[in-house]
């Protein structure tokens, strides 16, 4: 996604909202109709009927208040796609036992996107007049000097009190020159990232550094009465404020990514299970869980360090330049002994420590399991191609156009 600064006008911003409060009232509109269908005559609505109900609306006979005819048709149908969706994931999760999560409504605060299936189509991109022409609002003006590649879909996003544009496009693999190694990375707590190689890339803790400003932002929204201007704006401050963390994260996670995969044919991964491991230890009233503190503690260590965008990251890069990113089975990688291959817990005598109880190998235990990591893999030096799972790799029917990746697990 090339994600591009927005500076709308007042009158611009005023359309952009209003767009969104109606892709936000449809949305609640066609959940209920569907929900109050089924609890009522116990019929399922499809997608198509409802289709064909927009349509209906926007004539001139039925039309609300001109609302729904002013904003593009197709980011009406992407409303309707992203709840079709997410009827998709309730029953699938239903299925297979887990916690269904029927789809709720949602809030117009909570409501940020504008989503154009077909871009290309409704998105003109004026690099020379530096300006994005988008239907039902005019053209914006955005940054001198940015240019954007042909583009498929495309979204205009609200965040922190700031617009953005996103196009999403196909970029060419461009090949780096091989450079004969190959490296396996462990991703952890003491250390982000330890590489087989032996090294050690410490915590960014983008959080935690700047959690004293989020804070304060915090105490300040307390001290506000409710519903106020002087509120919102603190709100916005406060979204600022994390939007910094986040972007201070993806900086660190592209600068580490990009040097890797710079440096390595191919790169070993764990294939992490991140949503399982972010459970809370809460447990129930009947059967209340262990050490819930350290575990609340070690969860916001785990959200912090931000794993599973690093490894989409790698696997991105790694597609546009040609080189092989493997996810490996993780059991028991921390307890084997990268020399001899014996697994035992008696193995790690303290978090960095690893000491082989059958062959006395010493080591950092993280890099010892970076080790463990690599050999799984069986890669080969200037290898080809990209082996990847699919648990970490977020591109899924929520993105249409995109393809999927090649798939290979390797235990």
């Amino acid at each position: 996604m090339e994600r591009v600064r927005l500076y709308p006008t007042r009158r611009q911003v005023e359309a952009l909202e209003r767009m969104l409060d109606v892709c936000c009232e449809l949305y609640n509109a066609l959940l209920e109709e569907r929900r109050e269908a089924y609890r009522r005559r116990g019929v399922r609505i499809s997608a198509k009927q409802q289709y064909a109900e927009i349509t209906a609306l926007r004539s001139p006979i039925h039309r609300l208040d001109g609302r729904l005819a002013a904003v593009y048709r197709e980011c009406e149908d992407a409303v309707l796609h992203r709840l079709e969706l997410a009827f998709q994931a309730f029953f699938r999760r239903v299925k297979h036992g887990e916690v269904p999560g029927y789809p709720r409504y949602k809030s117009r605060r909570r409501w940020d996107t504008l989503e154009f299936p077909h871009g290309d189509r409704a998105l003109v991109f004026d690099a020379e007049q530096c300006e994005v022409r988008v239907p039902g609002v005019g053209s914006v003006r955005l940054r001198k000097g940015r240019r954007v590649l042909p583009y498929g879909r495309a979204m205009v996003v609200r965040g922190a009190g700031r617009w953005y544009a996103l196009f999403e496009c196909e970029r060419e693999a461009q090949p780096l020159p091989p450079t004969g190694k190959v490296v396996g990375l462990d991703r952890g707590i003491a250390a982000f990232v330890a590489s087989s190689d032996g090294a050690l890339y410490d915590h960014a803790r983008i959080e935690r550094r700047q959690a004293s400003a989020v804070r304060r932002k915090q105490r300040a929204i307390a001290r506000c009465k409710r519903r106020s201007v002087r509120q919102r704006r603190r709100y916005r401050d406060l979204a600022r404020a994390k939007d910094r963390q986040r972007w201070s994260r993806r900086d660190w996670h592209h600068q580490l990514s990009r040097a890797f995969v710079n440096a390595y044919d191919g790169i070993a991964l764990e294939r992490l299970a991140v949503k399982n491991l972010l459970r809370s230890a809460r447990g129930t009233v009947e059967q209340p869980g262990r050490n819930v503190a350290a575990k609340s503690g070690l969860n916001r260590s785990i959200a912090d360090a931000g794993w599973s965008q690093f490894a989409n990251m790698l696997v991105s890069k790694a597609e546009e330049a040609a080189r092989t990113v493997v996810f490996v089975d993780p059991k028991y990688s921390s307890q084997e002994c990268s020399c001899c291959g014996h697994v035992a817990s008696e193995n790690r005598r303290s978090q960095p420590a690893f000491l082989c109880v059958v062959c006395e190998h010493a080591e950092n235990a993280d890099v010892n399991a970076a080790k463990v990591i690599l050999k799984r893999a069986e890669l080969r030096p200037a290898a080809r191609g990209l082996a990847v799972a699919d648990s970490d790799d977020p591109r899924s029917a929520l993105a249409p156009g995109r393809t999927r990746l090649t798939q290979q697990v390797v235990a």
